[in-house]
């Protein structure tokens, strides 16, 4: 395949989060290997990779610190960076401007470059692709990807210092595809100044004004005057190169494609998008059903083992001439009646235990008066038997006395603890 001169196009195509395909971007494996076009064996560079939630806290993370702090009410405060990033994508799903036929904001966007196109020249007389005098196809456009992967790094190089209000975050550069090289940069919109709400945001529109492109009407706002603005540049680093870029294909699908057509192909795009999202999700749930059949199994074979078991104990005759399953069973049936004769034990204590043990916790005042009263009679009583017993010991000790002279050293306390009761008349 040669290039007929030094003549060659440039691509520049920008669309919102939702075009952004990080996972074929980065190459990722599971991905890649549904995409039979990508040849992993051709070039391809991760130039930058980050998370989006990491870019948007380096972001915004401090205006959103700066703006809660200042908040009173805690329903008025964002929360933290996810938090934000809901909020825009709530902005996304709003209603379409119908002018600008733009869906609300998006949480980032990516640009699309690329140099130079492999579309072969047909001859029109024979419908067939030109050849040059060695047989090769002839490709007018063709740059070698050496010079396409030069020029894609250059502006990119470049790019902070054209766009410091749109901030990259992804960058990779592939030459592994059917088509011709070319780059894909994933980038946020921020601006500043605002005046409700945070300090700083995200908006595409406020970004392109404040980097000097101003919308000049619907037809023409500032994506478009930043796009065309863009690709002039890239065309400047290409003609370094010493080639001339051209557009064949300018002004001839302007007004082929209304905008019906245009959202019938958007929305079928987002629907294979779907099908596709439908068809990771089967394989994971396929994957998840093999992992819980492993399992079942696993459990298959532990109950064939225990059946081998039974089965063995049950061929197994004891000297009783039971079986050494029947003598098994029958334990277990004796285990299981001396528990519920315990049961039945401790439940007849508790019983008992309450019914004994019970008091209750208040007396009407009637009852209070009747155990007053009854201890008061039991107090009484006890003091006349006392009272009775000191007379009658009394008794005994002059007695005593009167028959054991011997004995007139003991003292009145003393003879009250003995027991005069050995000694009779």
């Amino acid at each position: 395949m040669t290039n007929m001169s030094n003549t060659t196009t440039v691509r520049f195509h920008m669309g919102g989060e939702s075009d952004i395909k990080t996972a074929h971007n980065r190459r990722d494996e599971a991905t890649v290997k549904w995409e039979k076009h990508i040849d992993m064996e051709r070039k391809h560079i991760v130039l930058k990779d980050m998370e989006l939630e990491e870019a948007y806290a380096e972001l915004f993370g401090e205006a959103i610190e700066e703006y809660d702090a200042k908040q009173k009410r805690r329903d008025r405060k964002i929360g933290g960076v996810r938090e934000y990033m809901e909020q825009v994508r709530a902005d996304a799903r709003g209603r379409v401007n119908k002018k600008t036929r733009e869906k609300g904001k998006n949480l980032a966007y990516e640009v699309i470059v690329g140099i130079g196109s492999v579309k072969p020249v047909v001859d029109e007389s024979t419908g067939r692709y030109k050849r040059d005098e060695d047989g090769e196809i002839l490709m007018p456009f063709l740059v070698p990807d050496d010079i396409c992967e030069e020029v894609l790094k250059a502006y990119l190089d470049a790019w902070e210092k054209r766009n410091p209000h749109l901030y990259v975050y992804g960058a990779y550069y592939h030459a592994d595809e059917g088509g011709a090289p070319h780059m894909h940069i994933d980038f946020i919109p921020w601006a500043d100044g605002y005046k409700r709400g945070m300090e700083v945001q995200t908006s595409l529109n406020k970004a392109l004004e404040q980097q000097g492109c101003i919308s000049e009407g619907w037809t023409r706002n500032s994506s478009v005057v930043w796009a065309d603005r863009e690709r002039q540049f890239l065309e400047d680093i290409v003609s370094q190169y010493g080639y001339e870029v051209v557009h064949p294909d300018a002004g001839k699908y302007r007004e082929a494609m209304p905008w019906r057509m245009y959202a019938e192909e958007q929305e079928a795009l987002r629907q294979l998008d779907e099908q596709y999202a439908a068809l990771e999700s089967m394989r994971r749930e396929e994957a998840d059903m093999e992992a819980e059949l492993s399992i079942k199994k696993q459990e298959l074979e532990s109950v064939s083992e225990e059946l081998s078991l039974i089965e063995e104990m049950r061929n197994t005759v004891l000297p009783d001439g039971r079986t050494a399953l029947e003598h098994i069973i029958a334990r277990a049936r004796k285990e299981k009646e001396r528990k519920r004769l315990e049961e039945e034990e401790r439940n007849r204590i508790a019983r008992n235990r309450r019914k004994y043990e019970y008091t209750p916790a208040r007396l009407n005042s009637r009852a209070v008066e009747e155990l007053e009263a009854e201890e008061e009679r039991i107090q009484r009583k006890a003091r006349e038997d006392a009272a009775g017993l000191g007379e009658a010991k009394q008794m005994r000790y002059e007695r005593f006395l009167r028959d054991h002279p011997g004995s007139v050293g003991m003292t009145r306390e003393s003879s009250l603890d003995f027991d005069f009761g050995r000694f009779k008349r």
